[in-house]
């Protein structure tokens, strides 16, 4: 018999075997596959169709559904239109609490130019927590931003910083132990970051619609190092990262030091992973910085037989030199080391894609 799942994103191999199951038709343009974002539906409009539950936390769940859902449009290359909710309340759940997650939800629609549309919503002792499901539909006008449209020669980019949705997200869950690791100041600035710069990528989207980007993803669970295998898998291809270009704020150093996390492998809504020729990856990042989101080049992608490699010391002049390692992958978020006897009951959310 084999052992039970573990918590976290399903192991590659046996999510590809159960999205087999998943509809295959001409209606399609982009089915379910595993490190997909979205599915895209074929014709003259074409529809771009996800859905993502927050499971991991009830505070400011409203922000997080409308970005999670929000951001796998954006990452097909899409303009999300419409939201509906199935929010899932637990017993003793007061009037005052469901008017806090309706308006969260409402100002965070507003936010990212989001209709939302309803949805259903009742008590049941099903839960033990408060779970909110979003289902987001928007628009494509463009060719589909497919995880799997990476080539070699192509230069990787990401938006914001490494950990930025795992770093907060730590800060609201352990605050005793954030804020001794970073002082009164730092923890709230963490804090902060779930509206500034925020973990929404919607606004990158709306700066690189006309660009032509060959590949396009939004890193959840498993972080950033997550995110570039999956492209790197949908698209058979390799990758090098430069471990001297990946933003990482000290903030998130600290916290993962203190709780022995990988920031590479913690949770990274708000993050926009993006792959280009190198020129049009060059201009998207001059037209990110322009609005004041923070981007970079972190790598290049490779073909398949070299491997997904980070590289120390390319900065120094030392490319040819440079020390290579394999880079980690983790289907199971670091975010689930905050698990223990004094850490608040939480799972990490999950995704058919």
């Amino acid at each position: 018999m084999k052992p039970p799942l573990a918590e976290g994103k399903l192991p590659p191999e046996l999510l590809e075997r159960l999205l087999r199951h998943t509809s295959r038709s001409s209606l399609l343009t982009v089915g379910a596959f595993p490190g997909e974002d979205a599915a895209v539906a074929a014709g003259s409009d074409t529809l771009v169709l996800t859905a993502d539950p927050i499971t991991f936390t009830d505070e400011r769940i409203g922000a997080y559904t409308v970005a999670v859902n929000a951001n796998d449009i954006v990452a097909m290359g899409g303009r999300p239109i419409y939201l509906t909710t199935t929010i899932l309340l637990p017993p003793g759940t007061g009037e005052q609490e469901v008017e806090r997650i309706f308006a969260d939800i409402a100002d965070a629609c507003r936010k990212a130019g989001l209709l939302w549309v309803g949805g259903h919503t009742e008590v049941t002792p099903v839960v033990k927590r408060t779970i909110v499901a979003g289902q987001a539909v928007g628009f494509l006008f463009r060719a589909p931003l497919s995880t799997g449209g990476a080539r070699p020669g192509d230069a990787l980019c990401m938006s914001k910083w490494v950990g930025l949705e795992g770093t907060t997200t730590i800060a609201r869950e352990r605050p005793r132990e954030s804020r001794e690791t970073l002082g009164e100041q730092g923890f709230r600035a963490v804090l902060g970051w779930l509206d500034d710069p925020g973990i929404s990528i919607v606004e990158e989207g709306r700066a690189l619609e006309g660009l032509a980007l060959s590949s396009g993803h939004d890193p959840t669970e498993g972080g950033v190092a997550t995110g570039i295998h999956e492209i790197c898998r949908r698209s058979g291809a390799g990758a090098v990262i430069d471990w001297d270009a990946l933003p990482v704020r000290e903030e998130t150093r600290r916290l993962c030091a203190r709780f022995s996390m990988d920031p590479l492998g913690l949770l990274s809504s708000g993050v926009f992973l993006f792959t280009a020729a190198r020129a049009i990856a060059e201009e998207a990042c001059g037209l990110l910085l322009a609005r004041q989101i923070p981007a970079a080049v972190i790598g290049e992608i490779l073909g398949q037989e070299e491997g997904v490699t980070i590289q120390r010391g390319a900065k120094r002049g030392a490319k040819r030199g440079a020390k290579r390692e394999a880079l980690p992958f983790s289907v199971q978020d670091e975010i689930v080391k905050l698990r223990g006897p004094t850490a608040p009951p939480s799972s990490p959310r999950s995704s058919t894609r």
